[in-house]
């Protein structure tokens, strides 16, 4: 009994350790296969990791380690995975080149028109001057050996060419440079193109290519001279004329009334109608109102004309001088009014000394219209009454 008890126990401990003999490791490697679609698969995967990870910003892991230093299993693909894996990754991520632009030495462009802009209208035979703005886009700096230079069309009577400036211009610099032109005699359209030069002799011109011109186009025309319009000035009435009613006046000084005309003694002042007299201004008047104050310091002579009523329009017309010689003539020459018997009211007055003119006032009465007033002439001597030889022309009311 005991015997067999022991063979069974000993049976149980075999059977156990067969059992356990069954998972352990096998020492035996099995052989790969080279499935392609498996190839591929774990060569897209890889693709996709590495987009994934360079997406994010994250640094490449090595292989077998983790971020945080950790050993991770990894798997070694076949030399076919590893290089599809590498075309992907050339494909997805292509190496940037730069290209840079070289500058040429010389190159211009057009800025504006300062002077005399297309289509801009000149006379036959005029004499103008065009100016540009131009632009240094070279790498060169431009100098005085630089020059404009005419390249075809009608060159107006310009230079063939043109200093460009007599300092420098740096790149990225503005200049104007200006050309003296003549327009031709006969009218119409004309247009000169223009290039630069460099002091090699060199043409180039403007904008990108370096080769384009600029130019002056201007229209030749007859300026027209607008017709005046003629209006005709009506000629004024004369409804009162102080020549003709000095007679009637009542003349007076500051103490005496004078009589009309010229007397014998003129120390009193004088009121009288000359004719053929010569005036401060060089010229012969037939007929002229004279009124000559007193020998006296300050001395004054007014006249007290018959009466007149006022109509809207009505203005009073007059020049002012002196009978020549006159020296050290100067008076103030006054024009009042009186209304009945009311107060005399001084309406205007002129300062005169002796020139080479007369003084010609012209005085809107419409404030008065209406009234029926006797108008007042008078002459202040301003100061002493020497060559105080006071004369009236024409004066008059007119409407």
């Amino acid at each position: 009994m005991y015997t067999l008890w022991k063979r069974l126990v000993i049976g149980f401990i075999v059977g156990l350790f067969l059992l356990t003999a069954c998972n352990l490791p096998s020492n035996t490697t099995a052989e790969p296969q080279d499935d392609p679609n498996l190839i591929y698969t774990a060569a897209a995967q890889t693709v996709s990791a590495q987009l994934t990870q360079a997406a994010s910003g994250g640094l490449a892991t090595p292989t077998g380690q983790s971020q945080d230093g950790g050993l991770v299993a990894t798997a070694t693909l076949p030399a076919q995975a590893s290089t599809a894996t590498q075309a992907a990754t050339s494909i997805s991520q292509p190496t940037a080149t730069s290209t840079q632009e070289s500058i040429p030495c010389d190159r211009a462009s057009f800025v504006e028109d300062i002077t005399y802009k297309d289509g801009s209208e000149v006379a036959p035979g005029a004499t103008f001057v065009k100016t540009w703005k131009l632009k240094n886009t070279g790498s060169c700096t431009w100098n005085s050996s630089y020059a404009v230079v005419f390249v075809s069309g009608d060159s107006m009577g310009a230079p063939a060419s043109v200093q460009l400036t007599t300092g420098t211009v740096a790149p990225g610099q503005e200049v104007e440079v200006s050309v003296a032109m003549k327009a031709p005699e006969t009218p119409k359209e004309y247009e000169g193109r223009w290039k630069l030069r460099n002091g090699a002799n060199v043409i180039f011109g403007v904008g990108s290519r370096g080769d384009a011109d600029f130019w002056v186009k201007v229209k030749v025309a007859v300026p027209v001279t607008a017709t005046p319009t003629v209006t005709s000035t009506p000629v004024a009435t004369v409804y009162f004329n102080f020549i003709d009613k000095a007679p009637d006046a009542e003349w007076r000084n500051a103490t005496q009334l004078l009589p009309w005309g010229d007397p014998y003694d003129d120390s009193p002042g004088v009121a009288v109608t000359v004719e053929n007299v010569k005036l401060n201004d060089g010229r012969t008047y037939a007929k002229a109102l004279a009124t000559y104050p007193p020998f006296i310091t300050d001395g004054v002579i007014f006249g007290k004309f018959p009466s007149y009523t006022i109509q809207n329009g009505d203005r009073f017309r007059v020049n002012l001088g002196f009978r020549s010689p006159c020296g050290e003539g100067r008076v103030k020459f006054q024009f009042s009014y009186q209304e009945g018997d009311g107060p005399v009211v001084p309406y205007r007055e002129w300062s005169k000394s002796c020139d080479t003119s007369l003084l010609f006032v012209e005085v809107d009465l419409s404030t008065l219209a209406g009234k029926t007033v006797n108008f007042i002439l008078g002459v202040n001597a301003d100061g002493s009454h020497r060559d105080d030889r006071a004369i009236w022309v024409d004066p008059q009311i007119v409407r």
